[in-house]
């Protein structure tokens, strides 16, 4: 029965254009819900709501993750005001205008606000009402540079197509319900025409979905009008032909939403619809229009604040789409628990806190001689890597896969590689050194995987070239492995460095750091090694050879060959202890070079490893540690220690 919406839009094409020119006033759709000056009453509890599946950027995710990873799309936060992120989606997507001042859009660069003439906030977030009247200006310049390649653009020139790709997801996203909402193109006050449709005779107002619903009998009613004369319809025709050309209008303006939260029943299609997009395609379904219903009633009943029936209406639309998916997506979906759990879990945050307060006890014990300070300290870092820990094992567990996918993912799984090397350091040695190790990685690791994470969901799926398990569990955790071994021998060098400058007699510990330096380092060009030979081997399987001097594995090749290079030349003694130090802050440099560095070179077999953004980071990092050795090592020559 509702598949003759667009029958009915055919039907009458014609008609639409000759009735579009003569209503087009009256049928000019919003880009949003038109109800300007009303508030919803909302709804407090949307535990039900959280749990919706999307399917987004290739998996299935609960709508409390989507809205994160919307928000902190947009705005660069996981919040907004007092509201959580699934608190100010839920009024965005229920009620969209009450968004329209909310300060979401996070733009960098003064010189975009000046082409559109909006002047500048302090946080740098500017509204939809603020940005509309340069709307137009900002999509004139990102259509000229779309044509640019992308390695010819600037930092200013990627923020406006950054900054034109929100708003227009912003935009599309924002319509997806709005076939709940009455509208003024969907009038109707003759008592006749209601009752011959159906309608409510008590209100004047309808939504597409009110007369969707009765699709075929306003197409009954359209019926006389085919083939008459334009000029000699009545007002009942003129009435209905508006209508009809309303509703076709509207399945055109707001087609196409980037919000897939109605599974399809082809799941060979790997691709879910949004409701208008389903009402638009005619699939003529009834768990289809079931689903829509259940939708539009959240709809209504989050606007009256009806916590009940909000409730009842999102379980039913649950329990709908659950009968419907395939095997592979219900086992994601049986996962959504665990996810919620990771989300509200915040453990990496935790874990930043832990660490960020054992290492500020291990710098007050360095003042004081007293022994709490560094049991404090241990007790904090174990605080830290607790929550590390469950929540790297949460993102296994989601994901069903080794959590090496990604630098954001990687950064977190070196970080607790490095944590859980310091705390053997610390068991071995007793002297807060291992402490210090674990607590300085752990924070360093995690902060820079945050900014890895920036861009909204980190569970994302594999890419084609990386969906091996068994590859993933072998090859990427072992070298990753390697990396946080070379990156502690790194770190443990800075600390070589600063002993000899503040207590250069003190030669046991000297000797002590120094030969953990060693350990540690033999350990990363081990496992280095191995991880490289391994990914020789998926690479024969893959690609048909073993080695192909691509960036990457020539980046991996660098770490073997300098750490290999340190020991010859310490065995060789053409280097003292403070050259193994230095080497080994080197090695950190290496490292950081391989593991993201030939990113920036945009060649390769690796494309997965593509990285933009990052260019000026590294370049600073890497002239930060220049300046260290430049001047720590002069200072250490003045006091006669040598390279």
């Amino acid at each position: 029965m509702r598949n003759k919406l667009r029958n009915l839009g055919n039907g009458f094409l014609l008609l639409t254009v000759l009735t579009g020119l003569l209503y087009s006033g009256n049928a000019t759709a919003q880009n949003i819900c038109p109800l300007d000056t009303l508030k919803p009453t909302k709804v407090n509890d949307l535990e039900a709501f959280a749990r919706i599946p999307v399917l987004n950027e290739g998996r299935i995710k609960p709508m409390e993750t989507f809205a994160k990873s919307f928000l902190l799309r947009l705005s660069g936060r996981r919040s907004y005001g007092k509201e959580s992120a699934l608190e100010w989606f839920a009024r965005f997507i229920f009620a969209p205008r009450t968004t329209y001042r909310d300060q979401i859009f996070l733009i960098n660069n003064p010189e975009i606000l000046e082409a559109i003439k909006v002047d500048p906030e302090k946080r740098r977030r500017y509204s939809w009402r603020q940005l509309e009247p340069g709307y137009d200006k900002i999509k004139e310049l990102a259509e000229v540079l779309m044509d640019i390649d992308e390695k010819e653009l600037s930092a200013v020139e990627r923020e406006i197509l950054r900054v034109y790709s929100n708003l227009g997801y912003y935009i599309r996203i924002s319509g997806a319900f709005a076939y709940a909402f009455p509208h003024p193109d969907f009038d109707l006050t003759s008592p006749e025409i209601k009752e011959k449709l159906g309608l409510a005779t008590d209100r004047d107002k309808f939504s597409f979905y009110d007369l969707y619903v009765v699709t075929d009998k306003l197409e009954a009613a359209a019926m006389v009008l085919r083939g008459g004369d334009v000029q000699q319809w009545s007002e009942e025709g003129k009435t209905v032909a508006r209508l009809i050309n309303a509703m076709y209008f509207w399945t055109e303006h707001y087609g196409n939403a980037p919000f897939g939260v109605i599974p399809t029943v082809r799941y060979e299609e790997e691709s879910w619809l949004s409701p208008m997009d389903i009402m638009r395609l005619n699939v003529d379904q009834e768990a289809y229009f079931d689903e829509i219903t259940h939708i539009r009633n959240m709809t209504v009943y989050y606007w009256n604040g009806e916590q009940l029936q909000f409730n009842i209406a999102a379980k039913a639309y649950l329990d709908s789409v659950g009968k419907r998916l395939s095997p592979k997506e219900k086992e994601q979906y049986d996962r959504f628990g665990l996810e919620l759990f990771y989300n509200d879990f915040n453990g990496f945050l935790w874990a930043k806190l832990g660490y960020g307060l054992a290492f500020m006890f291990l710098l007050f014990s360095l003042l004081s001689s007293r022994p709490w300070l560094s049991r404090t300290a241990a007790v904090l870092a174990v605080a830290g890597f607790v929550p590390h820990l469950i929540a790297q094992i949460l993102r296994i567990l989601i994901m069903a896969r080794p959590p090496v996918s990604n630098l954001f993912e990687t950064f977190i799984f070196v970080g607790l590689i490095a944590v859980i090397l310091g705390f053997i350091l610390e068991w071995v040695n007793r002297n807060s050194l291992g402490l210090t190790i674990a607590s300085v990685s752990g924070l360093i690791f995690l902060t820079i995987a945050s900014k890895f994470g920036g861009d909204g969901d980190t569970l994302k799926v594999l890419v084609a070239v990386l969906d091996s398990n068994f590859w993933l569990s072998t090859h990427v955790i072992t070298i990753t492995i390697g990396y946080a071994g070379c990156c502690v021998g790194g770190i443990m060098g800075h600390i070589y460095v600063l002993q000899a400058l503040f207590d250069s007699k003190n030669t046991k510990r000297l000797n002590a750091t120094l030969n953990n330096t060693l350990g540690i380092l033999g350990f990363g060009l081990t496992t280095t090694f191995l991880g490289t030979a391994l990914g020789g081997i998926w690479a024969d399987q893959s690609w048909g050879r073993f080695w192909g001097w691509d960036p990457k594995e020539n980046g991996a090749l660098m770490i073997v060959l300098w750490v290999a290079l340190l020991f010859h030349m310490r065995l060789a003694k053409l280097i003292h202890p403070l050259g193994v130090a230095v080497g080994s802050i080197l090695t950190l440099i290496v490292v950081m070079w391989a593991w993201f560095g030939v990113n920036l070179l945009s060649v390769g077999l690796h494309s997965y490893g593509f990285t933009s953004g990052i260019a000026m980071g590294l370049i600073t990092y890497v002239l930060f540690e220049l300046v260290f050795l430049a001047v720590t090592v002069f200072v250490l020559g003045k006091k006669g220690m040598k390279i």
